[in-house]
């Protein structure tokens, strides 16, 4: 599984998340959610799904809450039980199918950040999410493509073309002697939509539809409580264009619902 081997170095790999700016957004909005959860515990009970290198699960260990960590590789949740070493974190291996594992109303809060686009049924697990959370809590959904970014206005095309990252000829030199590069230029030969993390749900075609995903927690009880379209930050970009273009446009979505 890819996963297994980029588990190590996913942060590196993924500077758009990692970032201060990025994380200072994802922390006022887990603050938010945090903040809606009811819970007849001491700390909150939280669901981190797909906590990959524990992005959420370290935010929520903070926040003061209880954070069972999962994921389907095995190796993630190594990284994670290595990196937050806390009496109130535990971690559970997926099914990758549904939640199983877990009870009717186990948690004041489930959350997930930039998963469900590798989600084949991503629905489904919607469904789950509803069923595991208990009335009062939360479920949040966070950076996932806006419905906005496939219909770009033109503010949100001139900030695409100002952001966009050159590589340097050293980078495009270095390329050449990586063997796995070849490799995965021959499997976009062969499959177009070849991605190297196994992402779906992210062409024009087929993506993430809100409105779904909206009518699928509706239809199990949970109300949106607060919706926002992002412009995400990524560590390349100058901070005064950011800033620029902010209010302007969007490319990403902030999804939190209350469950009745």
């Amino acid at each position: 599984m890819l996963h297994t081997r980029i588990a190590e170095d996913y942060d590196k790999r993924h500077a758009e998340i990692y970032n201060a700016p990025e994380q200072h957004r994802l922390v006022v909005a887990l603050q938010l959610a945090v903040s809606r959860a009811s819970s007849t515990e001491n700390s909150h009970v939280a669901l981190d799904y797909g906590c990959g290198a524990g992005n959420l699960t370290h935010h929520l260990l903070n926040l003061g809450c209880t954070v069972v960590a999962a994921d389907v590789t095995p190796t993630f949740l190594d990284v994670v039980q290595s990196s937050f070493e806390s009496p109130q974190l535990s971690t559970r291996l997926l099914n990758g199918s549904d939640l199983r594992e877990f009870g009717d109303s186990s948690f004041d809060m489930v959350a997930t950040y930039s998963v469900l686009h590798h989600v084949p049924d991503y629905l489904a697990i919607l469904q789950e999410f509803a069923r595991v959370v208990k009335p009062g809590g939360v479920i949040v959904i966070d950076h996932e493509v806006c419905e906005s970014y496939w219909t770009p206005s033109t503010h949100l095309m001139e900030f695409q073309q100002l952001t966009t990252k050159t590589r340097h000829v050293t980078e495009r030199i270095a390329d050449l002697a990586r063997p796995s590069w070849y490799v995965k230029k021959w499997r976009r030969l062969l499959n177009s939509r070849y991605q190297e993390e196994g992402d779906i749900h992210v062409w024009p075609d087929d993506h993430i539809e809100w409105h779904k995903v909206r009518d699928v927690l509706q239809s199990n009880g949970v109300q949106a409580i607060h919706e926002e379209d992002y412009l995400l930050y990524q560590a390349h970009y100058n901070v005064d264009t950011h800033k620029r273009f902010s209010p302007l446009c969007s490319d990403m979505h902030l999804y939190i619902g209350r469950k009745q």
